[in-house]
């Protein structure tokens, strides 16, 4: 799959008050009405138990030279939320979410699909904020600057 190329994305959320954080390239479009979206975790990680407990989460775009977001939240032992600017949760974005990203938006998880060592999540979208001007993309290992509007 490495020769496909993908956009990237940062999917955050508090889970019974702990902060959780991923990198995701497996987003995609489920439906349109009602907005539905999906995207993968693995059962490996330390954090899979929050994610498959968590009801409202945020995703993020990552723009064209915000690599240093992509690896925060790869880093493992460390405070990826620690230093960021974010916007907590309300009523308008019930998920927590970053500042630093031009678009996001929240879903609410309406179901969970096992398949494999993974777990397909589907969310209905709540809210969306759009302001990307350039999205980082990964194509064959390697962080690639996408199209701008």
């Amino acid at each position: 799959m490495s020769g496909w190329i993908t956009g990237i994305a940062v999917v955050t959320a508090e889970v019974d008050g702990e902060r959780v954080g991923i990198v995701c390239n497996s987003l995609t479009s489920v439906s349109l009405d009602p907005i539905l979206v999906s995207w993968c975790v693995d059962k490996k990680i330390a954090s899979y138990p929050l994610w498959r407990n968590a009801m409202n989460w945020a995703v993020h775009f990552v723009d064209a030279g915000q690599e240093e977001l992509v690896h925060r939240f790869t880093t493992h032992g460390v405070d990826r939320f620690a230093g960021l600017e974010l916007i907590e949760p309300s009523a308008e974005h019930p998920a927590l979410a970053l500042a630093c990203a031009q678009t996001y938006f929240t879903a609410r998880t309406t179901a969970q699909h096992e398949a494999g060592d993974h777990v397909i999540i589907v969310g209905e979208v709540l809210a969306f904020s759009d302001g990307i001007s350039q999205p980082l993309t990964f194509f064959r290992g390697k962080f690639l600057p996408g199209p701008t509007v």
